[in-house]
């Protein structure tokens, strides 16, 4: 079977834009088109929910025509390929048994995988964690990961000397890796790992919390390279580096101190609690407004733990007042 990929090796921008146009300007004259993204969901292909996007970001001198889920306006499901338009998945599966592992994008259609790896299923699959990139530009030095046919990943590298997309004036003053991303499903398969070992380079951008676990499964392996893997802002200048071991060291002990603070207010709180039920067994109520007043002022940064505090110390004078009241009605009805 090929795929709309495999058919793009001979097509410019250009071509693949007039085609689209020419396309979208039949769309109101054609029998209505369907886009089957499963056995049981078809979208509508029609003029309400096709549009062009530029392919090189900021550049929109050439576009590619995509069609956009009828439910959220901002979700794209499928590219103009060669007459038809083609759903996200199958934009980024080939049928060449050849093309695995890290191949550099070249071609238009490597560059319109790149797009939509980078564009549509990073934010598909995002989280909380993933860092959201910028479109690679049409000269961007990048590489694709394949596997089993299809496309599951990419990164990208500044070389060095190259200028900076920030400070237009200066250039990189290293090689840095400015994007990486693998898909969710392909995750801890040391695919991160390898693209180390394969790079010459050992400098990248400001990660995200997840990319921080792959460089430690990574110094775990090759310890010898906390020395040389850095992260870095601008254009890397020798005060511009952090090395990445020492920011896995202050996140580790960054954990360690939010789970003692826990620990410690947890605690704090129940001797709070038991402080109030002695008092309030004791019949101290003035003592206990006095503890509720100088527990503020000596702690005004844990408002929300006090709530908690007076709202239990609240349930327990009402429980006591109430079984008071009992024990007097009792009384009452006993004489």
């Amino acid at each position: 079977m090929v795929f709309p990929f495999d058919i793009l090796t001979n097509v410019d921008e250009k071509s693949l834009e007039l085609a689209a146009k020419e396309y979208m300007s039949q769309l109101h004259y054609r029998n209505t088109e369907y886009l089957s993204l499963s056995d049981s969901e078809q979208i509508e292909i029609g003029l309400c929910n096709v549009s062009f996007v530029p392919l090189y970001g900021t550049n929109t001198a050439k576009k590619l025509l995509a069609l956009f889920s009828p439910d959220d306006s901002n979700i794209v499901v499928g590219i103009y390929f060669a007459g038809s338009v083609v759903g996200v998945e199958n934009v980024l599966k080939t049928a060449e048994p050849s093309r695995t592992g890290l191949i550099k994008v070249s071609t238009l259609g490597e560059r319109i995988v790149l797009y939509v790896l980078n564009r549509i299923v990073l934010r598909n699959e995002k989280s909380t964690e993933d860092v959201f990139f910028l479109c690679h530009s049409e000269h961007e030095a990048a590489k694709i990961l394949w596997k089993d046919g299809k496309a599951i990943g990419f990164y990208s590298l500044k070389p060095k000397g190259s200028l900076c997309r920030i400070f237009m004036t200066k250039c990189y003053q290293l090689p840095v890796m400015d994007t990486i991303f693998v898909r969710r499903g392909h995750r801890g398969l040391g695919h991160g790992i390898k693209t180390f070992l394969v790079l010459c380079i050992k400098f990248l951008r400001s990660a995200s919390n997840s990319f921080f676990t792959v460089c430690e499964k990574y110094f775990s392996i090759y310890p010898a390279d906390k020395e040389l893997l850095c992260e870095v802002e601008n254009i890397g200048s020798a005060f511009q580096r952090t090395l990445i071991a020492d920011r896995l060291q202050k996140l580790k002990l960054k954990g360690m101190e939010n789970v003692c603070i826990f620990s410690f207010r947890y605690m704090e709180i129940i001797i709070i609690i038991i402080i109030i039920i002695i008092i309030i067994i004791n019949k101290q109520t003035h003592c206990l407004l006095k503890l509720l007043s100088f527990y503020s002022v000596l702690l005004p940064d844990t408002m929300i733990t006090l709530n908690y505090i007076n709202l239990v110390a609240l349930l327990i004078l009402t429980v006591h007042t109430l079984h008071l009241k009992k024990k007097l009605l009792w009384l009452l009805l006993v004489n």
